[in-house]
């Protein structure tokens, strides 16, 4: 008997064990939306979302979504335009100008705004109603056949962010994310690979019949995707109605990283709220508030998560010395957050070099502002990542290269003949393709050491040596 009870006793557990572990799922299961639902869902939001246009050479494509009734709407800051028109195409193919009013660098959220004001807002809902495991879907401007829909789930939720296992594909960037009723929950901003997120890049567009669109699929990643939350974009969107911009914090500094991704000052801008710490070129930066700055990117997040005003204190490495280093954040100015973008995304904000003959090269927009990574002053140029059309125009007939737009008088760089106009398709044997790919061959050298450049000059190759100064960017290695 007792050996029968015991057996009973341990059925009716397994019984209430399996039940509230089941119950979450199975409640999950129900609430997510059936066929059915899932057409009327995407019906109703589809007249809310839109497809934006910059002109820019290419046609610059992304979605956006009608968040107000007076015709305002949110999409990717990636079509920000620099005095270019800004065109809204709703669901019936109708066109409108849109204004631009702003965006936020660091959710990288832009608001435009029609004067037509029959396009209907979308219905707003709220991330406290979400959990890992929610259903979602997201909705964005397809390169060829109009609205298109995918669904998921909601992997992890941050008090900003959201992170998606949906599959995104081009045209998604700035869409918006719908929960089973149908209600706004967050704005796509890009796909994951890891705790990387990816952003256009020169091959990363898919530029058909001339449009570029905004994201990158890779095989690893298409299935992650990270969103702005719904009450992060509302703030945001606040704050840009009623000031024009979104105030975030600033240092006034230049970086680069050295082979093992530590980030180094290159730069410190004049009465910055760097130079007013007494930050120094070469400085290293170890932590921030305690927190360990692992690579620019950690870094530039963390700077432009705090407020104008604020006060940080930096641990950094000066010449072997560790200092903690008090710093009060000046106000992020808007050209330097545009600047930041071009700097980021040249191949994005970059028009098509005119015809002609002999190649232009493009506008330099100089080495001083808030981090830039293209800040070769070590070996005295300054370059510009070229996307795939742009570097075939300069003679590059594989991938991509780098322009060189600026080479200084009596540095290394004149010594070894490099010219503006050249373009630098390799480092010591190896393809380079990008800013950051270069500057880690760059941060290995010692003094005295020799890089190796492979170059096309007027649609010829040709491979130049530059001999290395004093490096500030093998200082404060272990």
């Amino acid at each position: 008997m007792n050996s029968k009870k015991r057996i009973t006793k341990l059925m009716k557990l397994a019984i209430i064990m399996f039940c509230l572990t089941s119950f979450p799922f199975m409640a999950r299961a129900a609430a997510e939306p059936g066929g059915n639902e899932v057409r009327q869902i995407v019906k109703k939001a589809s007249a809310s979302v839109v497809r934006v246009e910059v002109r820019n050479g290419f046609r610059r494509i992304a979605t956006g979504v009608v968040i107000d009734k007076d015709g305002y709407i949110a999409t990717t800051a990636l079509i920000s335009p620099r005095g270019e028109k800004v065109r809204v195409i709703n669901q019936e193919g109708q066109p409108a100008e849109a204004d631009f009013l702003g965006f936020d660098p660091e959710s990288r959220i832009a608001f435009l705004q029609v004067k037509e004001k029959k396009l209907p807002a979308i219905a707003m809902g709220r991330t406290a109603d979400l959990a890992p495991g929610s259903w979602v879907c997201a909705l964005g401007i397809s390169p060829d056949t109009g609205i298109q829909v995918t669904q998921g789930i909601v992997s992890s939720l941050a008090e900003d962010r959201l992170r998606l296992n949906i599959w995104m594909t081009p045209g998604m960037s700035g869409g918006p994310v719908l929960n089973e009723k149908g209600q706004l929950v967050g704005l796509l901003r890009g796909v994951y690979a890891g705790d990387r997120l990816f952003f256009p890049g020169p091959d990363e567009g898919d530029a058909l019949g001339g449009n570029y669109f905004f994201e990158r699929i890779e095989p690893q990643a298409s299935g992650m995707a990270m969103a702005i939350t719904v009450e992060m974009l509302n703030d945001i969107f606040k704050d840009i109605k009623t000031k024009g911009k979104v105030e975030r914090g600033w240092l006034g500094i230049s970086i680069t990283e050295n082979a093992e991704n530590q980030v180094i000052i290159t730069d410190v801008e004049d009465e910055s709220p760097a130079a007013l710490a007494k930050l120094q070129e070469g400085d290293r930066i170890i932590k921030i508030n305690s927190q360990e700055i692992k690579d620019s990117d950690q870094l530039i997040s963390e700077i432009r998560s705090h407020h104008p005003g604020e006060k940080l204190t930096l641990l950094i490495d000066r010449q072997g010395k560790q200092l903690e280093v008090e710093v009060r954040l000046g106000n992020l100015p808007e050209e330097e957050a545009f600047r930041e973008l071009e700097l980021r995304f040249p191949e994005i904000f970059r028009p098509l070099p005119p015809p002609g003959n002999v190649p232009l090269p493009p506008k330099s927009y100089g080495q001083r502002f808030e981090f830039g990574l293209q800040n070769y002053k070590l070996i005295g140029i300054s370059l510009e990542q070229l996307n795939p059309d742009l570097s075939r125009y300069f003679g590059v007939t594989d991938g991509r290269g780098l322009l060189v737009t600026s080479v200084s008088t009596g540095s290394p760089a004149e010594k070894a003949d490099l010219r503006v106009g050249d373009v630098i398709i390799g480092a010591d044997g190896e393809r380079v393709e990008s800013l950051r790919a270069l500057s880690r061959f760059v941060g290995k050298k010692k003094k005295g050491d020799k890089l190796a450049l492979e170059i096309v000059r007027e649609k010829k190759k040709m491979k130049i040596e530059i001999e290395i100064p004093d490096s500030i960017l093998n200082e404060g290695r272990d």
